[in-house]
């Protein structure tokens, strides 16, 4: 249900209060049931290519002013689109293809008879990569109403993902190992730099590696196939850095770190403390969006080591289960977190995207995601800081 008229005044007058947190989504919402059944049927292949470009359309141009309505001043197409958070992004590179595989490998992360990448040349930077016509559209849909923010894997992650795919031997899918970084660099920096060129002016890097990195499983695979994690951690700092040199001031760059829609960090792990504070201090980024778990408010004063200056984007509701959370708890975790970052620093947001594997299983429907950015908008409402921000 849409706010009423008073609603909207009283949310007007709370978002002039300099201590009111932002709210903000980490990007990806569930489809309704109108574009669900149109890839229903487009698998069927009882509708046309125009036809269901047609639906993905409107149901975009719609969330996109719901998102506004909701009080969002940072919006995302809610990447409806997609069929994969990151291989989407990686095939509009030149030298990146979707292939099928039929068999298995050591290491090998995509089920069998899957869709995987192939590497069929050196990766570079492509003029003509889809998701620019898409950000285009989504700008001219929020004219001055909201800004937009683009979401794309981090470049580790492409990184992280071809090591497994070679088993640990790159030259195995990559014709020039040597220069495999360097390409890497160059394909996205180019592409921030056009994204840049057509009005965007937040870039947020999806990392799935950095919320699992001190796994120790992950360390185990990575270790029996000859890596070391401390080597695989550099060369993830290395990348980010080396593919947002230099940009612009006035582009923010967020780093997201959730490791999968369920996984939260081992904030109270000494490990993953450890790796979380390099990240903070070595990771050339405007922002973090960070998941805790508000049943376990002693996590948010690691935030004591969060770097002056940056904004740290707080995932404080579970954004693939049903249930809401304590909008008590959530305000307590807030002046937490605000006791260690200054007021106007400090968002909130889903601890992860909406789009989940299972949303039957998980209680989700449509209306659910919605409901969760209006109980983050009511605990902004309610928080004001018990002692003057750092």
């Amino acid at each position: 249900m849409h706010s009423g008229k008073s609603d909207i005044i009283f949310r007007i007058i709370m978002t002039n209060n300099p201590s009111r947190p932002r709210v903000e989504i980490v990007g990806s919402f569930l489809p309704p049931e109108e574009l669900e059944a149109a890839i229903e049927r487009r698998k069927a292949g009882t509708i046309s290519d125009l036809e269901f470009h047609e639906i993905e359309d409107s149901v975009i141009d719609r969330l996109i002013d719901r998102e506004i309505e909701a009080g969002l001043k940072i919006v995302t197409d809610g990447e409806m689109r997609r069929k994969a958070w990151d291989r989407d992004f990686w095939e509009g590179l030149i030298g990146v293809e979707r292939d099928r595989i039929d068999s298995g490998a050591l290491w090998q992360d995509e089920p069998v008879r899957r869709d995987i990448l192939r590497f069929n040349g050196k990766i570079a930077f492509n003029p003509e990569h889809p998701f620019f016509e898409k950000f285009v559209h989504l700008t001219a849909l929020a004219g001055k109403r909201a800004e937009v923010r683009q979401t794309i894997p981090s470049p580790g992650e492409l990184y992280v993902r071809m090591v497994m795919s070679g088993n640990g031997d790159l030259s195995k899918i990559y014709e020039s190992p040597q220069s495999l970084l360097d390409d890497i660099i160059e394909a996205y920096r180019l592409t921030i730099a056009e994204l840049y060129r057509l009005g965007c002016r937040h870039i947020q890097l999806d990392s799935s590696v950095w919320g699992r990195i001190c796994d120790d499983d992950f360390q185990r695979t990575l270790l029996l196939g000859g890596l070391d994690p401390e080597h695989i951690t550099a060369t993830l700092i290395m990348l980010i850095n080396a593919s947002v040199k230099d940009r612009p001031a006035d582009l923010e760059v967020t780093l997201s770190i959730a490791a999968d829609e369920t996984r939260i960090p081992r904030w109270d792990n000494s490990t993953e403390q450890t790796n979380l504070r390099r990240m903070f201090d070595e990771v050339d980024a405007d922002a973090f969006l960070l998941p805790f778990d508000i049943n376990s408010p002693a996590q948010l004063e690691q935030l004591s080591a969060f770097p002056s200056g940056k904004r740290a984007i707080l995932g404080l509701v579970d954004g693939s289960m049903a249930g809401l959370e304590s909008l008590t708890d959530i305000v307590n975790a807030i002046r937490i977190a605000s006791r260690h970052i200054a007021a106007d620093q400090i968002s909130i947001s889903p601890t992860c995207g909406f789009k989940v594997r299972n949303r039957e299983r998980q209680g989700l429907n449509y209306e659910t995601q919605w409901s969760k950015i209006e109980l983050l908008n009511r605990a902004a409402d309610a928080f004001a800081p018990d002692e003057p921000s750092v």
